[in-house]
Order: C-alpha cells, then sequence, then structure tokens
C-alpha cells in the first residue's frame, strides 16, 4: 500500500502560500502542529528564519482544533496547509510530503527550536553519506526530569548507523519517501515507532542497514516531556502502537535491536534526590501500562 499515492486530499481544508514561490529547493521543511504552544512556534518559525540556507521551504500542516495558526504563520514565507480535523502526525506528515518540493524532506516537531544550521546539516548529511534518511540529535530546552528518560535523544558525536527513532528531527530522500509510501496513517494522533516502521519498509526494499544513520550535527532543543501527564500518555501511545505495528512485521523490534545502538548520556550526573524521583517515575509508569493493558484485554 502506497500512502502517498492513495492519499485523499479532501481532508484539506485550506491551502495557502504566504510569498512562497513553487519552484525546486534543495529541502523541504515539514512542520506538523497540533493546538500548538505560540510561543514556541513562533521561536521555531524565526529560527528557520535565520537559518545558515535559504534554499528550502518550509511547510506547515495544520491539525489543530482550538488554535488559529494563520496570524502567526502569515507574517512567515511558508506553505500553509489546514486540514478538516485532527488527522494525525503520519497522515499529516504524508500531506506534506505530497506538496513538498525539495529533494530532501526534513521533519519537524512544532514544539522543538532548530539549531541555526538545522537544515543546512540535513542537506550536507545527505550529501556526504549514501544514504536515504537520517535522524539527529535532540538537546534538552529545559532542565525537566522527564529529558532524562529520552536517552535515545542524543547517541554522542559520531554518525552511525541508526534506525529513525526521532521522527521530529529526521529527513529523507523525497523519491524515497514517495516509493516507500511514506508514513502509515493507522499509526494515529501523536504517533508511536513510526519512524521505526517507516525505517523497516525502507530496509525491506534497500536491504542495508547503513542507509539510515543517526547524524549528530542536525540539533534541535526539544524536551522529551515537562510533566507526568504528558510522559505517560506517551508511555501508552507507544506500547499500543508496538503492539499494532508487530502484528503486521513481528520482526521488526528484534531489527530496532540489531543496531546495537547504546546511548553516551547517562543519568549517573543526576543528584541521589532526582536519581529516587526518576526511579519513582518509571514504576509508577510501568504500573499503570500494566493496569491499562489488562483492562484493554477485556
Amino acid at each position: 500500500m502506497n500512502y502517498i499515492e492513495d492519499l485523499d486530499l479532501s481532508v484539506i481544508a485550506e491551502l495557502t502560500n504566504y510569498g512562497n514561490d513553487e519552484v525546486p529547493h534543495k529541502a523541504s521543511v515539514v512542520i506538523v502542529t497540533y493546538n500548538t504552544n505560540k510561543n514556541l512556534l513562533l521561536q521555531n518559525l524565526n529560527s528557520l528564519k535565520e537559518q545558515t540556507i535559504k534554499d528550502f521551504e518550509t511547510i506547515i500542516v495544520d491539525n489543530s482544533d482550538r488554535t488559529n495558526l494563520k496570524t502567526i504563520v502569515s507574517n512567515y514565507i511558508v506553505k500553509y496547509i489546514k486540514l478538516k480535523k485532527n488527522y494525525g502526525l503520519s497522515l499529516a506528515r504524508n500531506i506534506g510530503i505530497k506538496f513538498s518540493k525539495g529533494n530532501i524532506v526534513i521533519f519537524l516537531d512544532d514544539d522543538a527550536i532548530p539549531a541555526n544550521n538545522f537544515v543546512e546539516e540535513h542537506i550536507r548529511g545527505h550529501e556526504k553519506y549514501d544514504i536515504v534518511g537520517l535522524r539527529g540529535k535532540s538537546i534538552p530546552r529545559t532542565s525537566s526530569i522527564y529529558n532524562h528518560l529520552a536517552l535515545h535523544y542524543d547517541l554522542g558525536n559520531k554518525p552511525i548507523p541508526c534506525p529513525i527513532n526521532l521522527e521530529g528531527n529526521s529527513s529523507f530522500k523525497r523519491n524515497v519517501l514517495i516509493d516507500i509510501g511514506g508514513f502509515d496513517p493507522r499509526i494515529e494522533k501523536a504517533g508511536g515507532h513510526e519512524g521505526l516502521e517507516l525505517s523497516y519498509r525502507i530496509f525491506k526494499v534497500y536491504e542495508d542497514k547503513n542507509k539510515l544513520i543517526y547524524y549528530p550535527n542536525a540539533i534541535i532543543f526539544h524536551d522529551y516531556s515537562n510533566n507526568f501527564s504528558k510522559y505517560i500518555k506517551k508511555v501508552l501511545r507507544h506500547s499500543k502502537y508496538k503492539d499494532y505495528i508487530t502484528q503486521y512485521y513481528p520482526d521488526v523490534f528484534k531489527f530496532a535491536e540489531s543496531y546495537n545502538i547504546s546511548s553516551t548520556k547517562t543519568n549517573k550526573s543526576l543528584n541521589l534526590i532526582n536519581r529516587i524521583k526518576l526511579k519513582i517515575i518509571q514504576k509508577f509508569a510501568s504500573f499503570i501500562l500494566k493496569i491499562w493493558k489488562l483492562l484493554h484485554k477485556m
């Protein structure tokens, strides 16, 4: 199934170019928004405006049902696509791919702040290595303790083979995304493991794990979570979609483990009190996950 070719474009409520030309660019930056924090979005767009290179376009795909972003995005050179309702990250990213014109499609979270050379480094990674996709590094934006639960955000300072497990700072050759079929829209709402699912389908075509890499020079500043409610929702969502993906690809998580990746970051730098807090958070989240799974089996 090709999710790009099968897109139903009637989901689009509005498509407006705010000063955006229609010529091809080296890259297209796709940002999916959903009731976004306006201050963070402003920082996001301002950083893109000040990038070290200009040969890229910005596409905003808006899933919001409570936030009107037109007063913000109209001040930038962007392609703004408003969807009729929240169709989720995966479908919205596919919309972004469909309307992109760059040879490389870069995905950026709406609440992440890209470094000023973010786009340049994504392009450089694709030019330097024989790859079809890469994921970058995420540096915590704040001192939230929940950032210590995302050890995969920073995998060190050297490029290494890696599945795409940081979708909000990733990029792919556009023609590969089209051929592979894009993201699985059945992984709905905020998603969970959709990058791994896509990585697995890419591997099945190319049969070369080196075609996907971790590239540390492409940097965003982003928090994994800033409160327990958001964290537990992420845990439950990821568990749900782990079960969903393994229905179709039983060995997908063995495929991920075969990369044998270990983070260079540890929690040893935390003081004793914060290490105890972190253990309590993890234990409580594990307990809630067990109860949630039991309830969904009834």
